[in-house]
């Protein structure tokens, strides 16, 4: 006879499928950032204005990673807050760390 836990087991269905995987959009993402700091720095921008510009651009690519980011988290049985708050700490590092990228020309002597 079978159990009634193991009826159980095979009647539910199998999740075979790996949860979600933000790894795409992330890239997306640091690539954008990564092409702002280049072209800044191309350009010779100030500091201040380097700052103001990098706060405002790749924001698509911002918002694509933060939903998978989040998605995935709410795959794997984190909870709704502690998966924005994942996402937003990990966007507010990468801007961070390309940010950190950029050097701006030296004050003229």
């Amino acid at each position: 006879m079978i159990s009634p836990l193991l009826l159980a087991l095979l009647a539910a269905p199998a999740s075979s499928a790996p949860p979600p995987n933000p790894n795409a959009q992330r890239m997306a993402f640091i690539h954008c950032l990564s092409a702002t700091v280049s072209d800044e720095m191309k350009a010779h921008s100030a500091a201040d204005a380097f700052k103001a510009k990098i706060a405002t651009v790749c924001k698509a690519e911002e918002e694509a990673f933060r939903q998978a980011s989040v998605k995935a988290d709410l795959a794997v049985g984190i909870r709704s807050a502690a998966a924005q708050e994942n996402a937003s700490s990990e966007i507010k590092d990468i801007v961070a760390t390309q940010s950190d990228r950029f050097q701006p020309d030296p004050p003229p002597k």
